[in-house]
């Protein structure tokens, strides 16, 4: 979070503090106290410790927030609930600078387990990819920029099961960041969700997720419009998908699975002769081909995954964390389709 002092974020236990939805039209509401809801078709999530920061609903995905000094910690935006692998795009303005502590970032929480998660495209005078006692989990390319991912650990802190709550963060951060004043920018979440499933850092059952302005002993204002859609959007309602990947293996008896939202969908035993692996699913969201057995003189070689009969090229992926390149399992950026070490291509969203 904001330093190792900041609230856990929270919309524990939260109140209605929000005026009136007219009848016959959506207007503006003007939060001054800690709420969650809907607003014209977006849910909503405003929450602060103490201070004066408020958060303007706008028509649509626009919100607009301001916050003084005397304000220790808040966090707020619109996005959806529950979240999910969606391409998230937001525009605006983020009125901050390199001595005021803030994020502008994508934000969620998911249940069983417990998980708080960021998407950092800006900050300000504090990185969080530096907090206390994390764990670095390597970096990977996403929407043009190369994301820096950490994890760290909050115990006895807000969260939305509670105010006495231990559970891991997961951060990704933009390097590099977006800078301050005028601002816009694309989130492809499954690419987020896909590489830290592929270093272990697993999600559970998805609550809310908002495209967040935060700020902590600060001052500043945002004023953020934001919208899903996109190549990579799950198709909606889901439907049934004919999925084939294309893989071989160098020794024999390698075993790849193909993950759908990190659950598993289907595993194989690869032979040393390039082959067709087929699974039907009605699983939306992202998708990776893994190499779970690495050893000896195993690696893997995947050709392409293709979703009723769209074929997706191993090698024009944006990330691949099996790969042995520049001295190092996962050392590679993607760009490849070989499977060296344990880890995973990521395919993108069906």
């Amino acid at each position: 979070m904001m330093k190792s002092s900041r609230r856990g974020t929270l919309t524990a236990a939260l109140f209605l503090g929000a005026s009136g939805l007219l009848a016959g039209g959506v207007q503006a509401q003007t939060l001054t106290s800690n709420s969650t809801g809907t607003h014209d078709g977006y849910y909503y999530s405003f929450w602060k410790d103490s201070g004066s920061a408020s958060m303007t609903l706008h028509p649509g995905g626009r919100y607009s927030s301001q916050w003084t000094s005397n304000t220790n910690n808040w966090v707020g935006g619109k996005g959806w609930n529950p979240g999910g692998p969606r391409v998230v795009n937001y525009s605006g303005y983020y009125g901050v600078n390199n001595n005021q502590n803030s994020y502008l970032a994508l934000y969620g929480w998911t249940r069983s387990p417990l998980i708080e998660y960021y998407v950092i495209e800006s900050y300000g005078s504090y990185n969080p990819a530096s907090c206390a006692g994390g764990v670095d989990y390597g970096s990977f390319q996403s929407d043009g920029a190369t994301y820096n991912v950490r994890r760290c650990l909050r115990q006895n802190a807000p969260s939305i099961e509670g105010n006495n709550s231990t559970f891991y963060q997961y951060f990704s951060v933009r390097n590099p960041k977006k800078g301050f004043g005028n601002i816009s920018g694309t989130i492809t979440v499954a690419n987020h969700f896909n590489y830290w499933a592929s270093r272990g850092l697993n999600l559970g059952n998805h609550d809310y997720m908002v495209f967040a302005t935060e700020g902590y002993q600060s001052q500043g204002s945002s004023d953020i419009t934001i919208s899903s859609g996109g190549g990579s959007n799950p198709p909606p309602g889901g439907g049934s998908k004919t999925i084939v990947v294309r893989a071989r293996g160098t020794a024999g008896g390698e075993n790849i699975s193909l993950k759908v939202n990190n659950a598993t969908i289907a595993s194989w035993t690869l032979t040393t002769s390039m082959a067709n692996y087929t699974a039907t699913t009605s699983a939306s969201g992202g998708s990776v081909v893994e190499f779970t057995n690495d050893g000896g003189n195993r690696d893997v070689q995947v050709d392409y995954l293709s979703v009723n009969g769209s074929v997706r090229q191993a090698e024009a992926q944006t990330y691949n964390t099996g790969v042995y390149q520049n001295g190092a399992c996962g050392g590679g950026n993607g760009g490849s389709e070989w499977l060296h070490c344990n880890g995973a291509i990521g395919f993108g969203n069906l």
